[in-house]
């Protein structure tokens, strides 16, 4: 579970964002909230928050903040001496290019609470440390300082064996984890399992995930295919396959005619086919499965609902956090609102999920569906041209007002300013 996250210098992020899930004292839609018995007593989590804002104000960079973070958490542990870190700085204020980026977060793991900090630049890790809650007592795991100053409070003989063998551009938690150091392995296992985010880009038209979600087993494909009639699609039945194919074997022509190479170091193109079936009866009344190609008999609407549907009942399934960039591309306003009320649903949402979608979808701005402290605005600084993020909650916004009318008439900003 996701408590908070910050970031700095990333982007269209100037100044140090706060994105925070911890619930308010509002009474409202309790059923939107989470009690973890990892939190202080009467502290209380939003399962899911929505992120508002003009064109280019900055929503996506929020996401993007998380899923840099994310990525260099995964991944720095390939890095050689040498190699350049994914380092976006704000550039439209120079002395910040200068600067590193910074980011920490906040969450819950295996029910235990930890805090997770690190600063970098271009060619080096700077700062980084890692707390945790045991019985909501802070304790250090690692702290580091100046690239190569480290300091430990726990299994010092281990861990300075670990730091001498971390190189300024590998997070210690990476390489740490790598090497089964257990307290850091778990924080590392938030990043890796609990954290799935969606950009508005990556998610591949074809659906890969859902596909491989169809094929994982029965249960996973009757899920599928109920959250697909469900939304009404028209849909009874899909088969579909993926076919890792050696480029090496492929004629010339066919290899100028294809769309997409997944790896071209190791030369493999993802051959994928999906066949969905629509309902059909005769002039007897005999019900028959007609096939159909999903790639162009289909609308962009189903294609956009298949791509998501897998990855969202994962999260579901698995208690995920899930990051979803412009939820409402190719989908009707209900179907959002669906997939919405999926994570406030104790039915569907067992395992304390969360959802964290940006969106123009105005539809959502209503009080039956978020509560205050789950609706987020980002606004582009007029002067500097940094991105702000701030919650309704500032507004402190009476009970009996429509939101959407306020938000509309410019109360809360977080709207293009269109010259005449």
């Amino acid at each position: 579970m996701l408590i908070e996250f910050k970031a700095e210098n990333f982007r269209s992020i100037r100044n140090e964002i706060t994105f925070s899930l911890l619930a308010s004292s509002d009474r409202a839609l309790e059923g939107n909230l989470i009690e973890p018995d990892a939190l202080k007593k009467d502290d209380r989590l939003v399962k899911s928050a929505v992120i508002y804002g003009a064109n280019a104000s900055g929503k996506s960079n929020v996401l993007l903040a998380m899923l840099n973070l994310q990525n260099l958490v995964m991944t720095s542990i390939r890095n050689q001496d040498g190699d350049l870190l994914p380092f976006e700085p704000f550039k439209l204020t120079p002395q910040c290019i200068s600067k590193p980026s910074r980011f920490s977060v906040f969450f819950i793991k295996n029910n235990v609470r930890y805090r997770y900090a690190v600063s970098f630049d271009r060619t080096k890790i700077i700062d980084e440390d890692l707390y945790y809650y045991p019985n909501n007592r802070e304790a250090l795991v690692f702290e580091r300082r100046n690239t190569t100053e480290f300091k430990f409070t726990t299994d010092k003989r281990i861990q300075n064996d670990i730091s001498k063998r971390t190189l300024s551009n590998v997070l210690y938690l990476s390489n740490s984890a790598q090497q089964n150091y257990d307290k850091t392995l778990e924080a590392f296992k938030w990043f890796r399992e609990d954290l799935r985010i969606i950009g508005a880009r990556t998610l591949s038209d074809q659906g890969e995930y859902t596909i491989r979600m169809l094929n994982q087993d029965n249960d996973s494909k009757k899920s599928i295919l109920r959250s697909l009639e469900r939304a009404d699609l028209g849909l009874v039945d899909i088969i579909a396959s993926i076919e890792d194919v050696d480029l090496a074997n492929l004629p010339i022509e066919i290899l100028d005619q294809i769309p997409r190479i997944i790896d071209t170091n190791i030369g493999k193109w993802q051959k994928i086919e999906i066949n969905t079936f629509h309902l059909a009866k005769d002039k007897d009344g005999k019900e028959h499965n007609i096939p159909f190609d999903f790639n162009t008999e289909e609308s962009e609407g189903t294609k956009r609902f298949f791509s998501l549907i897998g990855p969202w009942l994962n999260a579901l399934n698995k208690g995920q956090v899930l990051f979803v960039d412009e939820l409402e591309l190719k989908l009707h306003p209900m179907l959002s609102e669906h997939l919405i009320k999926l994570f406030h649903d104790e039915s569907y949402n067992k395992n304390n999920a969360q959802l964290i979608i940006t969106t123009h979808n105005t539809n959502l701005l209503n009080d039956e569906l978020f509560r205050r402290d789950q609706i987020w605005f980002t606004e582009k600084d007029a002067y500097v041209g940094n991105t702000n993020l701030y919650s309704l909650l500032e507004f402190q916004v009476r009970k009996d007002q429509n939101i959407l009318k306020g938000y509309l008439m410019g109360r809360y900003g977080a709207l293009p300013f269109i010259s005449s």
